[in-house]
């Protein structure tokens, strides 16, 4: 359950820090935002939920998307150092937050990638069934709805 909710939260919060930035900045579509935008979408609208029901598949989907926003996390730190805004210092911080958080997730991802004694089959023990089509319901609804309305 907790591996549902790191994969969802670093998601979450960086599709919205992605989409905020793009606001902000008035950036048009751009390849790294793309790729980060991507990897958000992912993270949390498919690997938090596959985790409830096959660990290592959701782990192996994280991994990627993971990826993808270590990527895009780096290329906007660098891109922000390169800046002379009055808020630099507050926006690099939140992305160390963000990168940190993306991080984590990814030793997570990794550690339950890799693990030989873990069955491709085995999902959450701890929620039941009902639980776990609730919990798989919210990313996906938030997925289809950013489709539809994006």
């Amino acid at each position: 359950m907790t591996r549902y909710l790191l994969f969802f939260l670093t998601g979450f919060a960086h599709a919205l820090l992605i989409l905020l930035y793009s606001d902000l900045s008035a950036e048009y579509a751009s390849f790294y935002r793309a790729l980060g935008l991507a990897g958000a979408v992912a993270l949390f609208a498919v690997a938090s939920w596959l985790t409830l029901f096959s660990m290592r598949a959701g782990a192996l989907v994280s991994l990627v998307s993971l990826l993808a926003l270590l990527y895009w996390n780096g290329y906007v730190a660098q891109h922000i150092l390169q800046q002379e805004t009055a808020f630099d210092t507050v926006i690099l911080a939140i992305h160390l937050v963000l990168g940190a958080l993306a991080l984590i997730a990814l030793v997570t991802s990794l550690r339950y990638t890799f693990r030989r004694s873990l069955s491709w089959r085995a999902g959450t023990r701890g929620a039941g069934y009902v639980v776990k089509i609730i919990l798989a319901a919210i990313p996906v609804s938030i997925a289809v709805a950013y489709l539809l309305y994006a």
